[in-house]
């Protein structure tokens, strides 16, 4: 199949999906389940040579759907999510009660990497911390200043 035509279908699927969760959005909390059980059936009953070739074609973009269907669900579980990409996919922030790191893994394979491990370990061992970095008004016009010359 020719990239130009994959392209297209990937953006096709795409808007539905965005289409589908502004959809989600505009609800009540307490019909967020079974929107998403729709939109895994809709996903589902794409004819089969295009997920096919999605799937097929695309490895990296799996991980990117993934990741974009997990944020549609998180948002509903956290005040905040900030996407991060890389190394981490999210910071999930639950005012008052807490902040989590958040890696999405699609596949057969649910691996992390050597990355990944090192910070789950440093989170697990409580080494995170708050850093607040104060920059005054002089600072930043100066810089500002610097970077007009």
């Amino acid at each position: 199949m020719d990239s130009s035509i994959l392209y297209a279908l990937l953006v096709l699927l795409a808007i539905i999906i965005a289409y589908l969760l502004g959809r989600v959005n505009s609800r009540k909390n307490a019909d967020i389940p079974q929107d998403m059980i729709d939109l895994y059936r809709k996903v589902d009953n794409l004819p089969v040579r295009i997920l096919q070739t999605i799937q097929g074609s695309i490895n990296p973009q799996k991980g990117k759907v993934a990741e974009l269907l997990t944020y549609a669900e998180l948002r509903y579980d956290y005040d905040r999510i900030i996407p991060l990409g890389h190394p981490v996919d999210f910071i999930g922030i639950k005012n008052n009660e807490r902040i989590d790191f958040i890696e999405v893994k699609s596949g057969e394979s649910f691996v992390l990497t050597d990355e990944e491990k090192h910070i789950k370990s440093l989170i697990t061992q409580g080494q995170v911390s708050f850093r607040l970095i104060k920059i005054t008004e002089s600072e930043i016009n100066q810089f500002m200043s610097a970077r007009s010359k």
